[in-house]
């Protein structure tokens, strides 16, 4: 596990190939970053390729985080990723075909996957180098991660929320398992700090 980093790293951005369960230094690298998102903005882009043909036809003016949206594995097409919204159900994320990031923006998307009025979105593994915190052996997962809040008239504009999934991308099934998250959220004061965890 982590704490701040002091004797090393066990984990590292990106996601592992979904046969070998590996990934190399450089592909890392190219996950090392945060995906962020404003509902407000996925929203604005939807209603506008909606409604004006010129702004639908033109890529050069949706937001960046629309078309950098990490929909597939950089290096391999099949590989899915960041949840998105598949306007025609190709199966190919394409914001030129009407696809956007996962959101419940025009309340037909139920399943939807992305939360929050900000949502950071990224990846992270623990087989891209060796375990210098733990010294332990890799055991082939890969985290697809998000946090987003909420804005709020109440205290949920004070809260952040956190959401998981976790992937063993090895060929050994992983048995009375634990997971837990280490957190030190500091808001404002940081003797009043609370976490919580819904299990299901």
């Amino acid at each position: 596990a982590m704490t701040y980093r002091q004797s090393g790293s066990d984990f590292w951005p990106g996601p592992l190939n979904t046969s070998t369960a590996t990934i190399t230094a450089d592909e890392c690298l190219d996950y090392d970053n945060h995906f962020k998102l404003d509902r407000s903005e996925v929203e604005e882009h939807v209603a506008r390729f909606n409604s004006d043909p010129n702004y639908a036809s033109d890529p050069s003016l949706y937001p960046s985080s629309i078309l950098g949206w990490p929909a597939f594995d950089f290096n391999d097409p099949n590989h899915s990723l960041a949840p998105f919204f598949d306007l025609n159900g190709d199966q190919i994320y394409d914001p030129t075909n009407g696809d956007y990031p996962d959101y419940n923006v025009t309340g037909t998307n139920d399943n939807a996957s992305l939360f929050g009025d900000q949502t950071l979105w990224w990846l992270f593994n623990n087989k891209g180098h060796i375990h210098s915190e733990t010294e332990a052996e890799p055991l082939g997962l890969e985290i697809h991660a998000q946090a987003f809040a909420f804005t709020a008239d109440n205290e949920v504009s004070d809260m952040t929320f956190y959401n998981y999934k976790v992937i063993n991308r090895a060929t050994t099934p992983l048995n009375n398992t634990y997971f837990s998250q280490w957190v030190d959220p500091d808001l404002g004061f940081y003797l009043d700090d609370y976490v919580g965890c819904d299990v299901i």
